[in-house]
Formats: structure tokens, C-alpha cells, sequence
């Protein structure tokens, strides 16, 4: 055992030695002024830019709107809950179990609009039927829609929350719909999808709220019924034991409908970037590859727009994407129900930075692939990311002799 230790340590002396020469900080010298590479710089600024529209769906956004702002209408949201099998426990089998007493159903919706009342509060529907796809309905889809044939639930009661210190919290907005319990717990409709819609009255052309949807949180806040019941149970000793609680069913699913009142933007000058009008734009960089010598490397390329002086992008987020079809087709004269584009996406989708009065993407990966032949030069698309507040409308130059869109590449060669 001893020669073993002995063996051991003067191994782990000659790893360490040969680690520390290894590691040495002191660095290799070497003379580059041979080097034949080159640095330089070329700025483009003939591209092509051209505005499009698709109708506006907001799935993901992080709020559910009714009412009209900025000559947008929202005239119904749409919430769906789970199906039978999706919650873990299946709570909605509670309706039916004989050991449990359900006393009240609340649907719940939450706010942050302190103001919010009764009166300034939409009415509560209920379908048994699917009726929105969270990812591909648009107001394309409901022209002319009625909700005369669902159960209209009526007003809700509202509760604005304060704190100890008086501080607002949040707003609440709860319906009673124990008269859906039966439908809610029909076990004999196979198709049963239990969707619920929001709406203003008619007579109320002026109103416009905002509601929290699924996507603002991880449940807290998301549209939700509140199921209270007494469970009944036996202990081995007979004893006989009622658990009074409460549990919450959350939405699996939401979405406003958006109506763009005004949905092209065909001024000449300018590119039109919306979520709440479907307002986007593509654009194309002709002939990269014969402003930059073959074998170049970039190490730079910014591509930027000027904003225009009535636009402020402080928190609003621009997402650039190369598109990988041709794009000589599309017309911006109508509005497309999805997006004509299909894009490359990772890794060469970016998001813009605002650097002063400018939306700067960088695309140095894009066109590096671009002049070495891996990827087609079809042109770029812009959107606004769907996170944003989607009442705000983006305007960027396209026709400046001033504040022209430039692409500013450096680069090195041979």
C-alpha cells in the first residue's frame, strides 16, 4: 500500500507540472505584417421596400381588448376551458361525483383598470361548441357573427382590490354561472368544448377595456373558474368528514378579435409595421454579392431604417426574418387572411435595437452565408413582435434622400 501511495503522488506531481506548462500566460509571438488581408467598408443603399397586410391575429399577446382605440375594433374575445381530459385531476368530473357537493361556480377575469364598473363591463356568453382557433381566426372569420344562439350569462359583479396600504392591486371581474353546472358537466356530448365569449353591450360605441390573458402570467391572473364544493369522506373509525374548499380551472385558451378599420398602408414613402392592423413589410438588398469581393469575411453588417418623427419605438420590439420564397407576386393592395412569407427563422432571425432616431438589425450571419452560397438572397420580412401593444403603429422611411434605409457592411479580404 505504501509504494501505491508513492506511485500515486509522484504522478500527481508530474500532472501538475505539465498543467502549469500548459496553462503559461505567456503568449506566442508572431510576426502578421506579411498578411495580404485588407479591411474595408461599403454602404448599400439600393433596397427595395414594399408594405403588406394580413389580417391581424394576436393569440399570444398578453392582453384581451374590447372596444375601439385608434380605428381598431375588437367586438368579441374569445376564452376556452379545458376539455374533460385535459385538467390533472380532471376537476370537471367533481360535477358528478356523489361524494361532492358543488356549491358555486364563478368565472373569473382579471384587469388592471382601477376605473372599471359594472356598467363600463362586458356580458359573459357560453357555447358548448368550438368556435375560435387561437392561431388562425381573424375577423375575416366573423363577418356578420352573432352570438344569438349562445346562453347569454349577463353583467358580472367587479371588485377593485386594494392592499393594506390602499394601493390598487388588481381588478376583478367574476360572473356567477351556477346555472351552467348540468351543461358544464354533460358527459354524454363527446364534443363538448365549453367556450365562453366577452362583449360589450351595443349601445357602447365608446368603452374600451383590457383584460389579462392566459399569456400574462403562469395562472394568477389568467381567465379562470373557481369551483366551490364540500367533499364528503369516512374515516376507518366511521367518522364522517366534510372538506370545505375551493379549486381553480384555468383557460387553455383566448383571443380578441381585431377589425381593422383602416388595414393598408400604401404611402409611397413609408414602411407601416402593426400588430392591431396586420400592417408588415418585406424588402430586398439586390446585388450584395457584387459590392463585397468573393472570400470576404464580414465582421460587421447593420442594416437600419430612420423612424419617422411622429414614431417612437421606446419598448416596442422589431423582428427581422430572411424569407425563403420569391416575392415578385405579392400584392399590397389586399389583405391576405395568413402570411404569404415563410421564413428561414432561427438562427438568422434577429430582433432590431433602437440606436437614436434609427431601428438597427444586425445581419452580419445572414449575409456572410448569403455570399458564400448557402443561403438565397429572396429578401427580408419585418414585423412587429407579438408582444407588443398592438394600437401603435410603427413608420419607418423608405424614400429619404436624408434618412434612406442603409446597409453598412465592413469586412475583410485577401
Amino acid at each position: 500500500m505504501k509504494n501505491i501511495n508513492c506511485l500515486f503522488k509522484v504522478q500527481l506531481s508530474i500532472l501538475f507540472l505539465l498543467t502549469s506548462w500548459n496553462c503559461s500566460d505567456t503568449p506566442i509571438q508572431s510576426n502578421l505584417d506579411h498578411s495580404n488581408l485588407q479591411i474595408d467598408t461599403v454602404t448599400i443603399f439600393d433596397m427595395v421596400g414594399k408594405n403588406y397586410t394580413v389580417s391581424p391575429n394576436l393569440g399570444s399577446n398578453e392582453r384581451l381588448y374590447l372596444g375601439k382605440k385608434n380605428d381598431i375594433e375588437i367586438p368579441i374575445s374569445f376564452i376556452k376551458m379545458p376539455l374533460a381530459n385535459y385538467a390533472q385531476p380532471n376537476y370537471w368530473a367533481y360535477l358528478n361525483d356523489t361524494s361532492i357537493t358543488v356549491d358555486s361556480l364563478r368565472f373569473v377575469l382579471f384587469s388592471n383598470d382601477s376605473l372599471l364598473n359594472e356598467e363600463r363591463s362586458p356580458s359573459l356568453f357560453f357555447s358548448p361548441d368550438s368556435q375560435f382557433d387561437e392561431n388562425t381566426s381573424t375577423y375575416l372569420d366573423y363577418e356578420n357573427y352573432s352570438l344569438t344562439s349562445w346562453l347569454d350569462i349577463g353583467k358580472p359583479n367587479v371588485i377593485i382590490g386594494i392592499d393594506s396600504l390602499t394601493f390598487f392591486t388588481k381588478t376583478e371581474i367574476i360572473w356567477d354561472i351556477d346555472t351552467l353546472i348540468e351543461s358544464l358537466s354533460d358527459t354524454l356530448d363527446s364534443n363538448l368544448v365549453r367556450t365562453f365569449a366577452i362583449k360589450l353591450d351595443n349601445s357602447d360605441s365608446t368603452s374600451f377595456i383590457e383584460i389579462f390573458s392566459e399569456e400574462a402570467s403562469q395562472g394568477e391572473n389568467d381567465p379562470q373558474i373557481i369551483m366551490y364544493y364540500r367533499k364528503t369522506s369516512t374515516t376507518v373509525t366511521d367518522t364522517t368528514i366534510i372538506d370545505t374548499t375551493d379549486i381553480k380551472i384555468y383557460s387553455t385558451g383566448d383571443l380578441s378579435i381585431f377589425h381593422p378599420n383602416i388595414t393598408n398602408s400604401n404611402e409611397e414613402n413609408i414602411l407601416a409595421l402593426g400588430n392591431g392592423r396586420g400592417l408588415r413589410t418585406f424588402f430586398q438588398i439586390p446585388f450584395i454579392t457584387d459590392s463585397i469581393p468573393n472570400g470576404s469575411l464580414i465582421r460587421n453588417a447593420d442594416l437600419s431604417f430612420h423612424m419617422t418623427s411622429n414614431t417612437n419605438a421606446e419598448n416596442y420590439n422589431l423582428i427581422l426574418d430572411p424569407i425563403t420564397q420569391d416575392t415578385s407576386l405579392i400584392d399590397s393592395t389586399i389583405v391576405y387572411s395568413i402570411d404569404p412569407f415563410n421564413t428561414i427563422g432561427y438562427p438568422y432571425r434577429v430582433s432590431g435595437y433602437q440606436d437614436s432616431n434609427r431601428v438597427v438589425f444586425p445581419i452580419k450571419n445572414i449575409l456572410q452565408n448569403m455570399i458564400m452560397g448557402n443561403e438565397n438572397n429572396f429578401g427580408f420580412k419585418i414585423v412587429s413582435d407579438e408582444k407588443n401593444e398592438p394600437f401603435h403603429t410603427i413608420l419607418l422611411s423608405k424614400h429619404n434622400d436624408v434618412n434612406r434605409p442603409r446597409l453598412e457592411i465592413v469586412y475583410v479580404y485577401d
